[in-house]
């Protein structure tokens, strides 16, 4: 079963991001340290039948940025904000079938500084590596950099 916060994230990113509607991105799974979205083939397709590059590439970045969000609603009640600014991605294998994103917290220091910069200086980065996975195999590779801070009014 989701946390309450990751349902609500679902909810959100269904009102306030038509794309994800459209594409099919589910969270699935979010225990606090590890987070799987989900993505049907079907809407992702390119002209050879398999998974469209960019639909990969938005999973990844998606996914990367939902786990910031959910890290940064530990610490922020403010207006805050989290932004992907930099990343790398490597296609490893054709995408055949449903797929999803496997995204990991860092180590318990990188997030406990994360946090805490966050939370004192209302501005944090943070890298992040996601894994997009067809039936458990790996079919791309990417991290991404991302900062959250807190609006300025």
């Amino acid at each position: 079963m989701l946390e309450e916060g990751a349902q609500q994230l679902n909810q959100r990113f269904s009102r306030q991001i038509p794309m994800v509607r459209h594409m099919g991105f589910r969270i699935t799974a979010w225990d606090g340290n590890n987070l799987r979205m989900d993505a049907p083939l079907a809407p992702n397709l390119n002209d050879k039948g398999t998974g469209f590059a960019g639909s990969l590439a938005t999973l990844a970045t998606f996914s990367g940025w939902a786990v910031a969000t959910l890290l940064a609603e530990k610490v922020v009640e403010q207006d805050w904000e989290a932004l992907v600014f930099e990343s790398e991605i490597r296609y490893l294998a054709p995408v055949t079938g449903d797929f999803y994103a496997m995204v990991s917290v860092p180590e318990e220091d990188v997030t406990h500084a994360f946090l805490a910069a966050l939370e004192q200086r209302g501005r944090a980065k943070l890298v992040l590596n996601v894994n997009i996975l067809q039936d458990g195999e790996e079919k791309v590779r990417y991290r991404g950099r991302y900062a959250v801070r807190v609006r300025k009014v």
